[in-house]
């Protein structure tokens, strides 16, 4: 008898030992990649609400109308309180029919939430509605802030996270940041092209229009929903590889993030001038020109050259007719600020050109001039 109570015992102090030893071992199993990647990033990411009072001005005296009001994400990159965002969470966005004398608008206000509930007034350094991307300041020091990765060293297939304000979470509800995990689906994504014509288009598919850069986009299928623009998108170190601007309408999972270092430089000449200036020079005099065996084609035939503008453009000469900047077609002015765009360019850069010249065509240089 004894000795039966004996081995209980130990059996019983095995079975503790065993308790104690899984413990741990289940701690640890829930300390993931993932988790520790959302933990080291979920302090500097923040909701943004944007509010403009709108107010119609009628023969009986004034009438507020529906403010104009939305949330979306961001995230902050320095401690003294920079935060980017994507535009499109802050622009003001009136409909066709807003565009009266009568309506009046109030200032607009923006307000960022960050973890764990506080509010701050934010003041909008610089709006760049061409690239979706805007900087934002709040007041104060010492704020915990997102650190940027390189997304030039991105992989297709490498785990991404998505951290944000989906449906106004953030202020509503968590007071933290949500996270959904996914990969790399795809880079260097291009929403600009048609690989038919190689012209560039709109966002609706149609030649040109209103241009918005969507080229080398991160594709995700990390859970992307309304709210989640303008938050960060993270690698496996916590690190911000991109921003997460859009989901494809048609599609169930795919997002698209604009890549860290492109945001990166959009930033850092939005605070320095609070504008991006794409105004440009060319020094020619061009017009819209048919061209080819059987004039079918399209070109600008230049009428003059300005050689004392501020463009360098002495590889090009009158009669030429330029047929694509870049290596993509164009066949007005319109469509060369396009490729600009799509490539991002200022003055000063240089740019490739094509010319038909005495039947032979030719690739010449300009540098930009500025205006």
């Amino acid at each position: 008898m004894k000795i039966r109570i004996l081995v209980l015992c130990i059996i019983l102090c095995i079975g503790c030992d065993n308790g104690a030893i899984d413990q741990p071992q289940i701690q640890l199993s829930k300390e993931t990649v993932i988790s520790k990647a959302v933990q080291k990033a979920s302090p500097g990411v923040v909701g943004i609400y944007r509010n403009q009072e709108i107010v119609l001005k009628t023969w009986r005296g004034y009438r507020n109308l529906k403010p104009i009001s939305s949330n979306g994400s961001g995230f902050i990159i320095s401690d003294d309180g920079y935060i980017l965002t994507n535009a499109h969470n802050i622009r003001k966005d009136f409909k066709r029919d807003d565009f009266r004398p009568e309506v009046i608008t109030t200032d607009l206000t923006i307000t960022v939430v960050i973890p764990g509930g506080e509010s701050f007034n934010a003041s909008i350094v610089g709006i760049d509605t061409v690239t979706d991307i805007a900087l934002l300041k709040i007041e104060g020091q010492n704020f915990e802030s997102c650190k940027l990765g390189d997304s030039d060293d991105i992989k297709v297939g490498q785990w991404a996270i998505a951290l944000g304000n989906p449906e106004n979470l953030i202020q509503n509800a968590q007071y933290q940041p949500i996270a959904s995990a996914g990969i790399i689906s795809a880079v260097n994504a291009d929403f600009n092209i048609d690989s038919s014509s190689g012209r560039l288009l709109d966002n609706s598919g149609k030649i040109l229009g209103d241009v918005k850069l969507l080229d080398n986009m991160i594709q995700t299928d990390a859970s992307l929903n309304p709210g989640n623009s303008g938050g960060p998108l993270l690698d496996a170190n916590g690190e911000v590889i991109g921003m997460n601007t859009f989901i494809k309408a048609d599609s169930e999972n795919l997002g698209f993030a604009i890549p860290i270092n492109f945001v990166r430089k959009i930033a850092n000449e939005l605070r320095l001038k609070g504008a991006i200036d794409r105004r440009i020079s060319f020094g020619v005099n061009a017009t819209t020109y048919l061209y080819g065996k059987n004039t079918d084609q399209v070109g600008l035939f230049i009428d003059g050259v300005d050689y004392e503008d501020t463009a360098r453009n002495e590889e090009l000469f009158k009669g030429d007719i330029i047929v694509a900047i870049e290596g993509y077609k164009v066949e007005s002015f319109e469509q060369i600020k396009s490729v600009l765009i799509k490539f991002d360019l200022r003055a000063g850069d240089e740019v490739k050109i094509t010319v038909l010249r005495e039947n032979d065509f030719k690739v010449v240089s300009l540098t930009l001039g500025s205006i």
